[in-house]
């Protein structure tokens, strides 16, 4: 296929943030319509909570700048595959963390160009991106939806502490507090997602006030909680009352508050939780505890994004528990083959988190989920933080039967269109 034109632009995130928006466009020649113009757009994410070793993100100003100079080579050849549009990008880059044209920019033209020969070939997004991934799927499972529902850390809105409130503002460490619905239909765990979360905040407005009661980054609400148990303990209470078939998942983002070494005689840094210091072991114990005594399905990043044998602690520990709990590498992997195998060999965890934007491709975000599955390891699909109306993962988690998708809370649009599509994928399919 000859991309005929293509055009790049700079849009607002959820964040209001500059992203950027591609648009690719190819002429077909048919027998009888003459010539047609088929056009594709992708637009990519920004996270606010990164980790160290993700891809390089240009700014949008610079990285238009870059697009003006390589569209000619774009538009000067074929591309017959996936896998060759995005290795010539990658060529064209010439650097081992796309340091010269940006992983957003290389990113959107991945997912344009996807989306383009998906319409080449008359296939849905989700059937094009599957027969590109070199791995044995027979069966499409639609992945569980992760419902951050609780914004903490980086992701947390809350601003604000009453002149004359006797509870003292506290910024919660963990980063997403998560219902994950145990139901196949994904239509009714999207409808037990919207029901809890409405009740979720009829119980936050009545005990902290509704003027006390703000939105995160993904939607999820955010208090003056007087720590991470108390947000715990009212999702666990609500899960009880109503009789939900819910699980919580949590994602902690650690490297947030994780205190570095500070002198050569230091050996190790420590965690800094409610005004307390954690050393790694005490800190696994704590998540032991939190685990059982709220029943836990999943947890992310639970140490700093260097901490691999940490992270194989915390799963040894819950496989002698004979536990089947999630242990999630993101800011630890961040969607890398190399600390992926770095963390597959110290078995530090069992599920890697997925983010195309952290590796700059699809063919590269395809062959890292493949080498996961090919250690055994379960992957969850996941947005950002600064999010677009853009819902191509929604067709990637479908595509490579992921366990799950973390697309934030079902309430802002940017959020809802993901889980949207996956419900538009299930008619498809059944």
């Amino acid at each position: 296929m000859k991309i005929s034109d293509a055009n790049l632009k700079i849009i607002l995130d959820s964040r209001l943030k500059k992203t950027l928006e591609a648009s690719l466009y190819a002429d077909l020649r048919g027998f009888k319509r003459g010539l047609t113009r088929i056009s594709a757009i992708a637009s990519v994410p920004s996270g606010k909570s990164k980790g160290t070793h993700e891809a390089f993100v240009l700014e949008p100003k610079l990285a238009i700048q870059k697009f003006e100079e390589i569209k000619p080579q774009i538009l000067n050849r074929e591309f017959n595959s996936q896998e060759e549009f995005d290795n010539f990008l990658i060529s064209l880059d010439g650097t081992q963390n796309k340091q010269n044209l940006g992983g957003n920019l290389i990113l959107a033209l991945s997912l344009a160009f996807a989306r383009l020969m998906a319409s080449v070939e008359e296939k849905e997004l989700f059937q094009y991106i599957r027969n590109n991934f070199q791995f044995s799927i027979f069966n499409f499972q639609l992945p569980y939806p992760i419902f951050n529902v609780i914004n903490g850390g980086a992701h947390s809105g809350y601003q604000y502490q009453p002149a004359f409130s006797p509870r003292k503002s506290v910024f919660l460490e963990f980063q997403e507090f998560q219902i994950i619905p145990e139901v196949k239909d994904f239509g009714l765990a999207l409808g037990l997602g919207q029901e809890f979360y409405r009740k979720l905040k009829e119980f936050l407005e009545k005990k902290f006030g509704k003027e006390n009661v703000f939105l995160g980054d993904e939607a999820g609400f955010s208090c003056s909680f007087k720590n991470n148990e108390e947000a715990l303990e009212i999702l666990a209470e609500l899960i009880t009352k109503y009789n939900y078939p819910l699980r919580i998942g949590l994602d902690v983002a650690a490297s947030q508050f994780y205190q570095q070494p500070t002198t050569n005689n230091q050996q190790q840094g420590y965690y800094l939780i409610n005004e307390k210091s954690y050393s790694a072991e005490e800190l696994k114990n704590y998540y032991l505890k939190l685990i059982e005594t709220y029943n836990i399905l999943s947890i992310e990043d639970p140490f700093y994004e260097e901490g691999f044998d940490d992270f194989a602690k915390l799963t040894q520990n819950l496989t002698q528990n004979r536990r089947e709990t999630l242990v999630i590498a993101d800011d630890l992997t961040t969607t890398n083959p190399e600390r992926l195998k770095t963390a597959i060999n110290k078995k530090s965890g069992n599920a890697i988190l997925i983010k195309p934007n952290q590796i700059g491709t699809l063919t590269e975000t395809l062959k890292v989920i493949k080498l996961a599955y090919e250690n055994n390891w379960q992957t969850v699909v996941s947005h950002r933080s600064g999010e677009t109306m853009d819902d191509f993962i929604a067709d990637l988690a479908v595509a490579v039967n992921a366990w799950g998708i973390k697309a934030g809370a079902p309430a802002a649009p940017e959020r809802l269109v993901k889980y949207e599509r996956i419900l538009k994928i299930q008619s498809l399919v059944q």
